[in-house]
């Protein structure tokens, strides 16, 4: 008895062991960040084994209440600043808040609406990953793709995190400057995007509530965009390293005239299971589109019509803070356009690859049936797969001249009836 006492007082603690992380990487490694916030709006994008209980979906619902509730006093602020005010620079910014955050909430029903098509995308990005084989992965290079999403999506992230916190913060930090550094009597409270409440928020406790309000629509706007765009990254990159892949295997694939019937009949059944996984890349890339094609409209849209709104505002008037806050977010919305064209062109080469691949293969050494087989193969593959923005446009790298021609001349419309 007192043995076992002993055993039980006196023993040293057991640390407990850390479960392993995944010996191999998954389709989830390439969605960590867009999934993390969407998390953060109370969003889950597909389903998984995540169960969030009802005080998610409350807050998710408060979340979207808060921002419809700023866009439309955005909206009546924007119209007393035309009409009453005669404020046209101060109308312009407006309307590019207001563009930017109808746009993160369409992004954001949309994807809450494509939910099951979207759980659906993933687990057909699942069956082609190549899952617990570290051979196949390395032949597959998905540590490398892996690496490159993770440094776009950091860094697109940390751009537009930095345009929301300086636009955000900065209101608050000039007037606590002034108030508790500076000791000035004169020091004015203001709010972050625009300062209109039904309520009369100043010289009270109700500066602070609306303050925060407006911080958090910003918030959930800003993730709203981001975590869409974010997503179709990660998509964007695993689709081509699937067609690099195929393009790779395809070279390898070797022929002979005159093999073995055997072996013969392994070639071709080589050879079909390539032409399948093909097939399953191209429904991978209508699915994707199907359920990107509106976000990327509306990106488009709503960046046009940003780049000219912000551009008409920075050549008018020139002031340092509204300066500073107006460059981050002219800089987000070309960067983000110039990203889902240049990943938009990166599909498009990995898709011809395909083509240029069965073509460099040693096809005039095959039998008829493996000669038919390749040309159905190069004929499926003629077409270069892209992101669309609906049916309306095939996004390329040509996409992003087109959108500045596009912005150039809205800016040049709206300077002329300034003027």
């Amino acid at each position: 008895m007192i043995d076992f006492l002993k055993q039980k007082i006196f023993r040293r603690p057991v640390k407990s062991v850390k479960k392993p992380k995944n010996a191999y990487y998954v389709v989830g490694d390439f969605l960590r960040w867009p999934v993390i916030f969407y998390n953060t709006l109370g969003i889950v994008p597909y389903e998984n084994n995540q169960n969030p209980g009802l005080w998610f979906y409350l807050y998710f619902l408060l979340l979207m209440i808060n921002m419809v509730i700023t866009v439309i006093e955005s909206v009546l602020f924007a119209l007393i600043s035309f009409r009453k005010n005669n404020d046209v620079l101060e109308g312009c910014i407006l309307c590019g808040y207001i563009a930017f955050t109808v746009t993160g909430v369409l992004k954001i029903i949309t994807v809450v609406m494509q939910k099951e098509k979207l759980t659906t995308l993933v687990r057909r990005l699942e069956s082609c990953f190549p899952q617990f084989n570290e051979m196949e992965q390395e032949q597959f290079a998905v540590k490398t793709y892996l690496k490159r999403c993770h440094l776009f999506t950091k860094c697109f992230s940390v751009l537009l995190m930095a345009m929301f916190f300086t636009h955000s913060l900065s209101a608050i930090v000039i007037y606590a400057f002034q108030k508790l550094w500076l000791r000035s009597l004169d020091a004015k409270q203001s709010l972050p995007f625009f300062d209109y409440a039904p309520w009369d928020w100043r010289g009270s406790w109700k500066y602070y509530i609306t303050y925060v309000g407006q911080s958090l629509s910003g918030y959930a706007a800003t993730c709203g965009n981001m975590s869409c765009d974010l997503m179709i990254f990660a998509m964007v990159f695993q689709v081509t390293m699937y067609f690099d892949r195929l393009s790779k295997a395809l070279r390898e694939f070797r022929i002979r005239r005159h093999g073995r019937v055997d072996e013969t009949s392994n070639k071709i059944e080589e050879l079909r299971s390539l032409i399948v996984y093909h097939i399953k890349i191209l429904g991978l890339t209508d699915l994707m589109n199907a359920v990107f094609g509106v976000p990327l409209l509306l990106n488009f849209l709503a960046s046009s019509w940003l780049v000219c709104l912000v551009g008409f505002q920075l050549t008018i008037d020139f002031s340092p803070e509204p300066f500073c806050k107006q460059v981050l977010l002219l800089v987000s919305a070309l960067v983000e356009i110039f990203l889902l064209c240049s990943f938009s062109q990166m599909l498009i080469n990995a898709s011809e690859n395909v083509r240029l691949a069965v073509y460099e293969m040693n096809w005039t050494e095959a039998e008829p049936r493996f000669r038919k087989m390749l040309i159905l193969l190069s004929l499926r593959a003629r077409k270069p797969i892209c992101l669309n923005a609906t049916v309306l446009l095939n996004v390329s790298i040509e996409t992003m001249s087109i959108f500045l021609r596009v912005s150039y001349k809205f800016f040049c419309a709206v300077r002329m009836m300034y003027k």
